[in-house]
């Protein structure tokens, strides 16, 4: 046995190798243990928002204070609207003015048809006359004539006498045979005056066209101004937490100088991970993941990765272990999976686990001489790699999804999407859902509701527009079963409000064009919409622009509509909610129909996008359209009436509207290419594929000239 001074001898002889053992562990679990099958150092991530002006104004007042909790849409701060108020009031009295001198000059051409009327009702009346007096003589002289002739052959006149009265017939039967020739073309005169004066009451004649035109660019002035207006009251677009106030009552503050800044959660709750760089290729889009609080025994909480840093990057300072020596590694994003409060910037120790997520990445393609270069347009014909889409088990038994749309939304980290069908036949049919799907193809479980209408049918697009509004367009055709109910033909406004959308605009297209003929057939729709089937909807620098899968024109090319006044269609900011169906449809149709008169719209341009089944060229039609960041328009196109799936990617440089010549860029045989949108990832178009009940598809796509 070991006395105390020889085991004390014996552990000092030992003391380097049992350090360096321990140190030797340590290294080992760090390398080991702070992977992907290990933990990685993750944080609560803080979204910031700063609300500013848009233009230079002066601070009114500020609702809040600095540490207040704040819903999505509540004020605050407002600025001084009185400048701008008096430019509405100049606005408003210049259109009374014009209306004013509309209704003088309108009033002044009635009067002139009144009395051109009046003139040519009084010369038919006179010639009326004469042709009457005319015919009387002519009868009276025929008597007299045939008295004379009597006389002359009885030697008791002379035949001179015969030969006046000869004479007076001739010139009476002349005037006689005339008068109906003058009368028609008096009469002539006065339909025509007749249908000028109704043409001026309708306001429909290209003179009225004309004059209106003046009192539709002041309402669109006043429109204008009411917008910018609205955006003098700051309202937060999220919840959140009020962290600054920079500016106080009474300051004058620059377009686009902060304001008030808060602390926000406005995709829900989400952390970010720190993966060491030896773990870069460890973690994909769809991973389960699991957060553990630091300092806390405490259950897991479940997460799933939305998103992966697309290169190995110098990590986050709070990431470094040294702040003296950078990390490098990918940043993770993570998604609660239940919305939970978090403390932003909030410590986790967090593990992943590939099996819970996405099926394991393929490896790379080799490349070929179809792939293409990185920035490049991919070429035509080249072999499509589309992705399945990650759709919970929950979603699918609440509803179906085949998505007809797509947008990117890159200050969230998602896409939205829309459905042409939601809810299932017995439960909750039409429900007024949006979709929401990451980077990687991982669908949200539950759907993003949409307040202020009841029901959504057939929807085919979604863009968002310049002030943070988004558009939904429901395809206008009729079903399958032959019906057209008014939810197929709205096309409708959407506000952000909380974590979902509520409508405060619509609009029913078809019936506004089913109303008046002449309208729809100057959108190239010479018979009526019985055919119409429109997919197609993008937005650029303020106006909205429409694709129509059918009908083509005569010549097989599909057709675009330009709406050049989205606010003067749906009322203008702030309109209410689309008028329910229930409505009295007269009235309803009427006031669209007055709106949709007032928005500018026209038919755009032309374009031919056939697609090929089964091998065969197919007239084709739009099943959507975007214009690009670098101004190109990509348009997808599917059969316009045929059976049968058939796709393709086109794409037009320089859109300018008329006759377009788009480039082929890649043909999908067998898929239905439904929604494209610039994607998350600069430089991508990405393009969601519509597979009925079966599992829907996506595609990245590299996007260069």
């Amino acid at each position: 046995m070991y006395s105390y001074p020889r085991l004390r001898s014996a552990l000092q002889d030992a003391a380097p190798a049992i350090t360096f053992v321990l140190t030797l562990g340590a290294a080992l679990w760090l390398h080991l243990g702070s992977g992907p099958h290990g933990r990685v150092f993750g944080y609560a991530e803080a979204l910031p928002e700063v609300l500013s002006p848009v233009e230079t104004a002066r601070v009114a007042s500020i609702e809040v204070t600095v540490g207040e909790e704040v819903e999505a849409g509540q004020i605050i701060a407002t600025l001084d609207t009185s400048v701008i108020d008096a430019e509405i009031a100049v606005a408003k009295a210049e259109k009374t003015q014009v209306e004013a001198d509309l209704n003088m000059e309108l009033a002044v051409l009635e009067q002139e048809l009144d009395t051109n009327r009046e003139t040519v009702e009084r010369h038919l009346a006179i010639h009326r006359e004469e042709q009457r007096r005319a015919v009387a003589e002519a009868k009276v002289l025929d008597s007299e004539i045939s008295r004379m002739k009597a006389l002359v052959e009885n030697r008791q006149a002379v035949l001179d006498d015969l030969t006046k009265l000869d004479l007076q017939h001739a010139t009476v039967a002349a005037i006689a045979s005339e008068k109906p020739r003058t009368l028609s073309v008096l009469t002539e005169q006065l339909k025509a005056t007749e249908r000028r004066r109704n043409g001026l009451r309708d306001r429909t004649s290209g003179l009225t066209a004309k004059l209106d035109a003046d009192v539709r660019v002041a309402t669109e002035n006043i429109a204008m101004l009411e917008q910018r207006r609205a955006s003098y009251v700051l309202r937060a677009a999220n919840a959140g937490r009020v962290t600054s106030i920079d500016r106080q009552p009474g300051d004058v503050v620059p377009a686009g100088m902060p304001l008030v800044q808060l602390l926000s959660a406005r995709t829900g709750a989400r952390a970010v991970a720190c993966v060491p760089e030896r773990f870069a290729l460890g973690v994909s889009d769809g991973d389960a993941a699991k957060l553990y609080i630091r300092g806390q025994l405490s259950d897991p909480i479940p997460g799933t990765v939305i998103a992966v840093g697309p290169l190995v990057s110098q990590l986050p300072l709070r990431c470094w272990l040294t702040p003296e020596i950078p990390a490098w590694g990918r940043v993770v994003t993570i998604s609660l999976d239940a919305p939970m409060a978090l403390v932003p910037g909030q410590a986790f120790d967090i593990t992943f686990d590939a099996r819970r997520g996405a099926a394991a990445a393929q490896p790379p393609p080799k490349p070929t001489a179809t792939t293409p270069k990185p920035g490049a347009a991919p070429k035509a014909g080249a072999v499509a790699a589309q992705s399945p889409m990650k759709v919970p088990p929950t979603l699918a038994r609440r509803t179906r999804f085949e998505p007809s749309g797509v947008l990117a939304r890159p200050g969230e980290s998602r896409y939205l999407l829309v459905s042409d069908d939601t809810g299932h036949e017995q439960n909750n049919e039409g429900a007024p859902w949006l979709f929401a799907m990451s980077a990687g193809g991982a669908v949200a479980a539950d759907p993003v509701p949409v307040s202020g209408v009841d029901e959504l049918s057939d929807v085919e697009g979604i863009a968002a527009g310049d002030a943070g509004e988004i558009y939904l367009l429901s395809s206008q055709s009729y079903s399958k079963k032959g019906k057209r109910k008014p939810e197929r033909t709205a096309l409708l406004r959407l506000r952000q409000d909380g974590q979902g959308f509520r409508v405060d605009g619509g609009i029913h297209l078809a019936e506004v064009l089913d109303a008046d003929p002449a309208r729809a057939a100057a959108l190239g729709l010479p018979d009526g919409t019985r055919a119409l089937d429109i997919e197609g909807l993008a937005f650029r620098q303020g106006a909205l622009y429409l694709g129509l899968k059918a009908p083509l024109d005569a010549q097989g090319n599909a057709m675009i509509w330009r709406v050049g006044s989205p606010s003067a269609l749906f009322g203008g900011e702030g309109a209410a909610a689309v008028e329910a169906a229930s409505a009295k449809k007269k009235h309803r149709i009427a006031a669209e129909a007055a709106r949709f008169d007032a928005a500018r719209v026209s038919l755009w341009a032309r374009a031919r996008v056939d697609v090929e089944v089964a091998g065969k060229p197919t007239p084709g039609g739009i099943s959507e359209l975007v214009f690009m960041p670098d101004g190109a328009l990509a348009m997808t196109s599917t059969p316009s009436t045929a059976d049968g799936d058939a796709g393709a990617l086109w794409r037009v440089d320089r859109p300018e509207g008329g006759v377009l010549s788009p480039r082929l860029v890649q043909r999908f045989p067998g898929l239905k290419p439904e929604g494209i949108t610039p994607s998350l990832t600069p430089g991508s178009l990405t393009i969601v594929f519509d597979a009925g009940s079966a599992m829907p598809s996506f595609e990245e796509l590299s996007w260069g000239p």
